[in-house]
Formats: structure tokens, C-alpha cells, sequence
């Protein structure tokens, strides 16, 4: 019976089934996103949980798709293990009676789905986890724990030319001093071009909401970020090499 169900649970006609519902899911997301954009715009400044308790449960009626979406991906990323793990485990019984460049050959597209599934979680671990916030720049900031931030010089550049750009604000720098128990640097932060700090990330961004010469800083922390990237590389990297080998073997190289 279990070996039925896990069977069930890998079938690739299961992973077209679920592709299908994930492409009509995304499909009705679009339009949501589309005309209720003060609701799910806010996503990319917030955690999930935090946009959740501060718009989404206020518009159930607006968010369901979100839900479905989530048991949709875990379920492709289930069904996408398990496919995985049954043909890892078929190629390692018939290790031995194949060549190792057609072994390497043959595992490479389920390496390859492995891949999807760290970049995967490293999305959800980035959407539920780490530190995302934007504070107006003051003489006191409030940056997370146990950092202490204190702003020692701003300096903004405006436009002197073409004459439609005039006066508008150009680029700004700000010298910091960051200290973090015994420890204490100074660092500089302008438009596009971040700074780290204890795993940290600062942005200078520019306040939509306040008057033109309005600032703020975006302090981040995203720790699926590490999973994210090392899925993606290893995936190139694979891909890279997998498909000129198959060209050759397909023209019996």
C-alpha cells in the first residue's frame, strides 16, 4: 500500500497534472496582483508572516490564491523529490554495468532537479525568515539588534543639467558608524552601492511617500539567499556540461 502511494506521489503524469494547476493558479495570481496592487505590493518590503498580519488577513477574499499556491509548489516539490530519489536509487543499482561517462550522463538531470528543489526552499526559507525593514534616515536610527548605527555626515549631489532634471537630487552619500559590542567601523552607503555588516544588508533607497529629497535605508537579511545562489550556480554548472555531452552522444561522438 505505501509503495503504491509513493508510486502514486512520483508519477510524472502527477507532475504534469500539478505544472497545469501551477500555471492556472499563477494565472489567476496575475490578476489579482494586478488591480489590488496596495495589498500585494507590500510583499516585497515585509516577511510573509508580517504582510499577512498587516494586509492579508484584513482581504481573504483577495489572498486565497496565495494559499493554494503554496500546497501546489509543496506538492510539485514532494512529487519532484520523489521522482528524484527513485531514479537516483535505479541508476546506483546499475552503477556497475554501465560506463562511468554514461552514469555521469544519465544522474545529471535528476542532480538538476535537486537543484531546483534548494532553490526552492531557499525562496520559501527568504519569504518566511531573516529581517527586512526600511527606516527613514534621522540622527536616530533603528537598526536591528545588536547593532547601534549613528549617521556622521550627509552629502547630496543635485542636478545641474539638462534643465527638465534641474535641482532634482542626483546622488547622496552618508558616512556611518556601526558598532556592535566591542567592535566599531565606519562605512559609507550611497545610491547603488550597498554595504554588509554582520550579515546585514544596507541600502540607501529614496522615500516615495516623503518630499523629493526624502531617503531611507533598507536593511536586510535573507538567509535563503546562500541556498538560492548555490542551486543556481550548481545548476548552470551542470547544464553547461550536460548539454554538449548529450549533443555529442546524440551524433555518436
Amino acid at each position: 500500500m505505501l509503495q503504491r502511494i509513493w508510486k502514486f506521489c512520483g508519477s510524472v503524469n502527477v507532475t504534469f497534472y500539478l505544472l497545469l494547476l501551477v500555471s492556472f493558479n499563477l494565472a489567476i495570481a496575475s490578476f489579482y496582483v494586478k488591480f489590488y496592487p496596495q495589498i500585494f505590493r507590500p510583499l516585497n518590503n515585509f516577511l510573509l508572516q508580517d504582510w499577512f498580519n498587516l494586509y492579508g488577513q484584513n482581504n481573504p477574499d483577495k489572498i486565497w490564491w496565495l494559499w493554494t499556491m503554496f500546497g501546489l509548489l509543496l506538492a510539485l516539490g514532494f512529487n519532484t523529490g520523489i521522482c528524484t530519489l527513485d531514479r537516483i536509487r535505479n541508476l546506483l543499482v546499475k552503477r556497475h554495468n554501465v560506463d562511468m561517462r554514461v552514469f555521469l550522463l544519465k544522474i545529471t538531470p535528476s542532480l538538476i532537479h535537486m537543484c531546483f528543489l534548494i532553490m526552492l526552499s531557499g525562496h520559501l526559507i527568504s519569504m518566511i525568515s531573516g529581517f527586512n525593514k526600511r527606516i527613514p534616515v534621522s540622527s536616530e536610527l533603528e537598526t536591528p539588534s545588536p547593532i547601534q548605527a549613528q549617521i556622521l555626515d550627509q552629502h547630496c549631489d543635485y542636478f545641474k543639467s539638462p534643465e527638465l532634471l534641474k535641482g532634482h537630487l542626483d546622488q547622496c552619500t552618508l558616512s556611518f558608524k556601526l558598532h556592535t559590542g566591542g567592535e566599531e567601523v565606519v562605512k559609507q552607503l550611497s545610491f547603488l552601492n550597498p554595504f554588509t555588516y554582520q550579515g546585514f544588508s544596507f541600502h540607501l533607497s529614496r522615500d516615495k511617500k516623503a518630499r523629493e529629497e526624502g531617503l531611507q535605508i533598507i536593511i536586510k537579511r535573507d538567509p535563503g539567499l546562500k541556498f538560492i545562489l548555490f542551486g543556481f550556480t550548481f545548476l548552470v554548472l551542470l547544464m553547461l556540461w550536460y548539454f554538449p555531452k548529450l549533443q555529442k552522444n546524440t551524433k555518436g561522438g
